[in-house]
């Protein structure tokens, strides 16, 4: 992940500032004080009214500042600590990616206010939760279908565009006429995946797939990764290519709970196959018109050997 702070030069007084964007309509800046803590400056025009202090969300490991200036007000948010400048980074990039579609200064302004209270009590909540073992999994099992599969035959764009799971979809990926649910299981156990939902396997679009990626735990080695390093993997990427996407791609994850934690450099895993099933007519699965009346929630296992009939490769 690169550390926008790393360019700017720590100044005797006061503080230096990069633009993010000169094309935003607010004026945002990467920030570095003389004590070489990382700032993000939000300035707000004088034609806006500025958001008073009381009413910002108090944020953990983060303090919030209203700074007068002749020509604008700035809100200033510190990082108390330099080594947790990845979720920072997360956070100022949550920022300038829910404001640069608003036009106005005060409807930018508000949506800053808004977001703010969110990641106040998402950063309340996860100093409590993180995510568990099985969603870790299988969030690494839709990010390595994205880095091996879609990225290199569509480009980084169009393959977050595509990964859909985050925003309550029932599938995870909607690849144009094509809906696809990504499923990880490890090596050595039985093999089947599990379903949550009724509408996990009942797809809107014409052609289902379901992908299932099979890992097993690993030492450090060629091919080896954790989520960690798979998040971090694909924001190098982004960061170099496509600064837009890349603050879709972390808006995604931010949606699903996910932050920069060391916790999450382990468990080691390397893949050790994917098959890919056409899910057609014959495919062992549970449909909502199948289901008696009065029930509403269902969730169940599949045996993979009973799907090996409609195994097929992915039509694109």
């Amino acid at each position: 992940m690169i550390n926008p702070w790393d360019e700017i030069q720590r100044p005797e007084q006061n503080f230096n500032v990069r633009l993010v964007d000169e094309k935003h309509p607010l004026a945002l800046y990467w920030g570095k004080g003389v004590h070489g803590e990382y700032l993000f400056v939000i300035q707000i025009p004088k034609t806006v009214e500025p958001p008073k202090l009381q009413a910002l969300p108090a944020l953990a490991g983060i303090q919030l500042a209203m700074v007068p200036a002749a020509t604008c007000s700035r809100l200033v948010l510190l990082l108390k600590e330099t080594a947790n400048w990845e979720l920072f980074k997360l956070l100022c990039r949550d920022l300038i990616y829910a404001t640069e579609a608003l036009p106005a200064p005060s409807a930018a302004v508000e949506a800053i206010l808004l977001r703010l209270r969110r990641w106040h009590e998402l950063l309340k909540s996860e100093r409590k939760n993180k995510l568990s073992p099985e969603v870790v999994k299988g969030l690494c099992g839709e990010l390595l279908f994205m880095k091996e599969v879609l990225a290199p035959k569509f480009g980084w764009r169009a393959a977050i565009s595509f990964w859909k799971g985050p925003l309550g979809a029932p599938q995870d990926f909607a690849v144009h006429e094509v809906a696809i649910e990504v499923k990880t299981q490890m090596g050595g156990t039985t093999p089947s995946i599990r379903i949550s939902s009724l509408d996990q396997m009942d797809p809107v679009l014409p052609t289902f797939f379901l992908v299932v990626n099979t890992l097993a735990t690993a030492d450090a080695g060629e091919g080896v990764f954790s989520l960690k390093t798979l998040v971090e993997q694909i924001r190098d990427a982004l960061d170099a290519e496509d600064v837009a996407t890349c603050e879709v791609f972390e808006s995604l994850l931010f949606q699903l709970g996910y932050q920069p934690d060391e916790a999450y450099a382990a468990p080691l895993y390397k893949k050790v196959a994917r098959q890919t099933f056409r899910v057609a007519e014959g495919f062992p699965r549970l449909l909502p018109a199948a289901i008696p009346e009065g029930i509403t929630k269902v969730t169940y296992s599949i045996a993979l050997a009973n799907c090996l009939p409609f195994i097929s490769p992915l039509p694109f």
